[in-house]
């Protein structure tokens, strides 16, 4: 089995961690590949893994991903192999962390389950936004929001050719169950179990106090349209800004064929991340 690792070479605090993942791989014969970005800064141990020019070369000849990072790390990861079906192992050394369940401490362990191949994949399927002829994916979500000039934006829903809302708020969230615990959820969303097979729509500040989260079957068809179409609206994918002519909105969001599978070790379930993350049960009061 042949690894890739993906992680900002920018960021100093990472850079040890990923000479430790190539040291330990390569001394159990495995071969690793690593950009000549990560390679220029990580010492002696860039010598020891295979070095590509960029991230989709070593992301094409590998069998296993490990993103080392916070979550924005394995959404960059997922974008770049939305179709390939390849399994990504999170190690977070970010902050909160939702998308990777293996934290810094647990580095070596986890290793030695991949190494032993005592684990399993845990699929999350993606959205995508369809738009004259342009095609996105996102993980978390899709977001349409307004522009830093414009008070509020105005956006009409529709489900399966159907008028679900005229919503006028700061921006509108379409997330996946992977995505409930990101933008979702500081916008006031529920939480849903990843393998739940729905998406929610979730107004940001919306003017009207009655408006609230929208939770909806995963193969329905949204269309959303700017009422009137001459607005100044952003639209991303997991916090990029997508390639889109937004002066005549029209974009079509439906669930993908394309699933992420993320390595799942054992002992470790969803429960627990959300009462670690999200400090359930704690008594703050001690």
């Amino acid at each position: 089995m042949n690894f890739c690792i993906v992680s900002n070479p920018e960021r100093h605090h990472w850079q040890a961690p990923v000479q430790e993942i190539i040291n330990k791989l390569v001394s159990k014969n495995k071969q690793v590949f690593i950009s000549e970005a990560i390679a220029a800064k990580i010492g002696p141990a860039a010598s020891k893994a295979i070095v590509c020019k960029d991230e989709a070369t070593c992301l094409k000849k590998s069998d296993l991903v490990i993103a080392i990072g916070g979550d924005g790390t394995i959404l960059h990861t997922a974008r770049l192999i939305h179709d390939s079906g390849k399994p990504i192992l999170g190690i977070n050394c970010g902050k909160l962390g939702f998308l990777a369940d293996t934290q810094l401490h647990q580095l070596h362990e986890a290793l030695d389950q991949l190494l032993s191949n005592n684990w399993e994949t845990e699929p999350r399927f993606m959205l995508q936004a369809e738009s004259n002829g342009k095609t996105f994916f996102a993980l978390n979500e899709f977001l349409f929001t307004k522009n830093a000039n414009v008070s509020m934006i105005t956006l009409e829903v529709f489900c399966d050719g159907l008028t679900v809302n005229k919503y006028w708020a700061d921006g509108l969230i379409f997330a996946t169950p992977t995505g409930s615990t990101a933008y979702n959820l500081s916008a006031g969303g529920p939480v849903i179990l990843p393998e739940t097979d729905v998406m929610v729509i979730t107004p940001v500040c919306p003017h009207a106090l009655t408006t609230r989260s929208l939770v909806l079957p995963a193969r329905k068809k949204i269309q959303v349209t700017a009422v009137p179409v001459q607005q100044e609206i952003l639209f991303s994918g997991d916090g990029k800004i997508c390639d889109l002519d937004t002066t005549i909105l029209n974009v079509e969001i439906s669930k993908a064929d394309v699933e992420i599978n993320l390595i799942k070790l054992p002992g470790r379930n969803y429960y627990e991340t959300l009462r670690t993350k999200l400090m359930w049960g704690l008594d703050l009061r001690e």
